[in-house]
């Protein structure tokens, strides 16, 4: 595991070298736009029951009044993951000077479950970020997140084993709300300051109003309402 840390951050550094360089070429190419579509009908979370990089029940309740970036991959991965998880480790810290982080987490889910137990996410997810949380489980309870969600993924034979296979899948960060309900998507190329703007007006315009949990604690309702001026 430790080497594959070497090779991912040799791999970032690389990364960075050539956008560098591409950024000091004089042409006129013109950048990508930086892309976050809101659902004007959010989705809802289904029934799971995952676990988290500490060995912990990770299930949809856990989304619950916490806005949720996340951002489905791997670790073995050689390339998009680790990127995204640079990306979500910039958006981190420019939210974290204010009250934007504020029941706000980013969660790492793989979508190869059976290579990423709880033992390989609790070292790899911490060297991005000591508040990140990856999550692994059942591959069919997974499947039930990644279908609900849009999220495609597929398996792609290695050369060398049957254990050296990649996975092709989706490179969105996903931003669900404390309703439990994907609100909006971010498509790649991510940019930390447009997500991080972009997240702040989504907090904005949905704004906690009443939170009631029953006597034992397990009924939450929440009633997010757009702005009265809005």
């Amino acid at each position: 595991m430790r080497k594959k840390l070497i090779i991912i951050i040799a791999l970032i550094i690389v990364a960075a070298i050539m956008l560098i360089s591409c950024e000091s070429k004089e042409d006129k190419v013109e950048k990508a736009p930086f892309t976050m579509t809101e659902l004007e009908v959010a989705v809802n979370l289904p029934p799971v029951s995952l676990l988290d990089h500490n060995g912990r029940v990770f299930d949809r309740w856990n989304f619950a009044r916490m806005w949720n970036f996340v951002f489905f991959g791997y670790t073995n991965c050689p390339d998009v993951c680790p990127v995204a998880l640079v990306d979500m480790n910039d958006i981190f810290h420019k939210l974290e000077d204010g009250q934007d982080m504020f029941n706000t987490q980013f969660l790492f889910i793989s979508v190869d479950p059976e290579r990423d137990t709880v033992e390989t996410l609790k070292e790899y997810i911490p060297f991005f970020n000591k508040e990140f949380i990856g999550v692994t489980g059942d591959p069919g309870e997974i499947a039930k997140l990644t279908d609900k969600l849009g999220i495609a993924y597929i398996r792609v034979p290695g050369s060398k084993s049957e254990e050296d296979y990649l996975v092709d899948h989706s490179a969105s960060i996903l931003l669900i709300d404390p309703l439990m309900r994907l609100r909006a998507i971010f498509t790649p190329p991510h940019d930390a300051a447009f997500m991080a703007a972009e997240f702040r007006k989504l907090r904005i315009k949905y704004k906690e109003e009443c939170c009631i949990t029953d006597e034992k604690g397990e009924t939450v309702i929440f009633d997010y309402r757009k702005k009265e001026n809005e």
